[in-house]
C-alpha cells in the first residue's frame, strides 16, 4: 500500500542545478544520501525562512558603516579577522581563533540580560560563527562595554569580509565553511538578519522592563548587557573569557578537535543546560546502533512536545549539523542512517560532561 503521507510530484529542474546537487551528495557534504532527502531539507528550510514570525528587537542593527572608528587591530588578532584585500591568499589557518588575555568582564550582578534558557533554534546550525563573533567582541570590548549597536555594525562588516575569505577557502578545499556567514550581497538584508539573529542573538524589552535575550552568545552566558535598558552596552562575562581561552586555535575546519569539543560541551553543561540537552537528546535519538532521519524526528517530537512538526525537523537538523561539527556524529550517513563517532558514543555513555 502506498504511503498515505507522501505524494509523487514531477517538477522540471535545470540540468545544471541537478548536477550541482548530485555533486554535493556524492561528496558527502551535509550527510545526504539521496536526492529526495536533499530536496525535502531544502524545502523545509525555505518554508521556515519565509514564514518565521518577526522577532521584536529592542535595537535592530543599523546598516553597516565602513570605517567605523575603533582600536587598531594588533598582530595577534589577524588570524581571527583576515584582511579584506581580495588578493590575499586565504588559508584554513587564517580562521583560527587567536589567543586572548582576559579583559573587561561583566559581573552577574550588573548583567541586565535574562536568557530564555531554551534549546537553540535550528537555523543556528554551526557554532564556529558564534565563537568567531564572540572573539571579535573580546577585542572590541576589551577595556569596557560598548553600545550594542556599535558591536552589531562593526561585526557585520567584518563578517562580510571574513565571508569572502571563507568562500575562497571553499573553492580551494571543497569544504563547506560559510554556513551562517553573510556572503550574498544580492540578499544583504536577509543575510545580515540571519547572521545577527542566529549566530549572535537578539533581545527585547518585556512588559516589566526586563531585557529578555535569545540566541547563542546570550544563551551560553558568554556575553551580557549593562548600562541603561534603552541604550544597553555589551561585553563578555567571566565564563565567556574562559570559553575563548579553552578554544584558542579553533578553526572553521570540521570536525573540531576533541579537546575543543570537550571544552565547549563542558561549558554548555555548566552554563547553558537547555542547549546542552539538545546535543544529549540527539545522541540518544541516534544511539550506538544509528538511526534514520524519521527515527530521530520521532524521538525529538516526544522530547519537545510543544514544538511544531516544522520546528522538530529544523531543530533536529540544526543539532545534527552542530554534532557533526564537534565530531559527535559521523559526517556521512550510511544506508540512510546517522551514526555516532566513537567520541559521540563516549558522550552518550556518560563521558566527560
Amino acid at each position: 500500500m502506498a504511503d498515505q503521507g507522501r505524494r509523487i510530484m514531477r517538477i522540471p529542474l535545470p540540468v545544471s542545478l541537478i548536477r550541482e546537487m548530485d555533486a554535493v551528495i556524492i561528496d558527502g557534504v551535509g550527510g545526504y544520501s539521496t536526492r529526495a532527502e536533499f530536496i525535502v531539507d531544502a524545502i523545509h528550510e525555505r518554508i521556515l525562512e519565509l514564514t518565521i514570525e518577526e522577532v521584536e528587537d529592542a535595537g535592530p542593527p543599523p546598516a553597516p558603516r565602513r570605517g567605523t572608528p575603533g582600536k587598531p587591530r594588533s598582530p595577534d588578532t589577524m588570524a581571527s579577522q583576515p584582511p579584506s584585500d581580495p588578493g590575499t591568499l586565504a588559508t584554513m589557518g587564517m580562521t583560527e581563533l587567536a589567543p586572548r588575555e582576559a579583559g573587561f568582564s561583566l559581573s552577574p550582578a550588573d548583567d541586565l540580560s535574562r536568557p530564555e534558557s531554551e534549546a537553540l533554534f535550528g537555523l543556528h546550525n554551526r557554532d564556529y560563527p558564534s565563537l568567531w563573533a564572540l572573539s571579535r567582541l573580546a577585542e572590541m570590548a576589551n577595556e569596557e562595554p560598548i553600545p550594542v549597536t556599535d558591536y552589531q555594525s562593526r561585526v557585520l562588516q567584518e563578517a562580510w569580509d571574513f565571508g569572502k575569505r571563507l568562500l575562497a577557502i571553499e573553492k580551494s578545499t571543497g569544504s563547506k565553511c560559510t554556513a551562517l556567514f553573510p556572503t550574498n550581497p544580492d540578499k544583504r538584508q536577509s543575510a545580515e538578519a540571519r547572521f545577527g539573529m542566529f549566530a549572535i542573538g537578539t533581545f527585547r524589552i518585556s512588559a516589566d522592563n526586563t531585557i529578555i535575550t535569545s540566541g547563542p552568545l546570550f544563551e551560553w552566558r558568554t556575553v551580557g548587557l549593562s548600562g541603561s535598558i534603552d541604550r544597553p552596552r555589551i561585553s563578555l562575562t567571566p565564563s565567556g573569557w574562559q570559553l575563548l581561552a579553552g578554544l584558542t586555535g579553533l578553526s572553521v575546519g570540521e570536525p573540531h578537535p576533541t579537546a575543543s569539543a570537550v571544552a565547549f560541551l563542558t561549558h554548555l553543561h555548566e552554563h547553558a543546560p537547555s542547549d546542552k540537552r539538545g546535543f544529549t537528546e540527539i545522541l540518544r535519538a541516534i544511539g550506538p546502533d544509528g538511526a534514520t532521519r524519521q527515527n530521530v524526528l520521532k524521538y525529538a517530537a516526544t522530547q519537545w512536545p510543544d514544538w511544531t512538526k516544522n520546528m522538530v525537523s529544523t531543530n533536529a537538523a540544526g543539532y545534527i549539523a552542530r554534532a557533526r561539527e564537534w565530531g559527535l556524529v559521523e559526517p556521512k550517513q550510511s544506508k540512510s542512517r546517522y551514526h555516532l563517532t566513537p567520541f559521540g558514543v563516549e558522550q552518550l555513555m556518560g563521558g566527560k560532561k
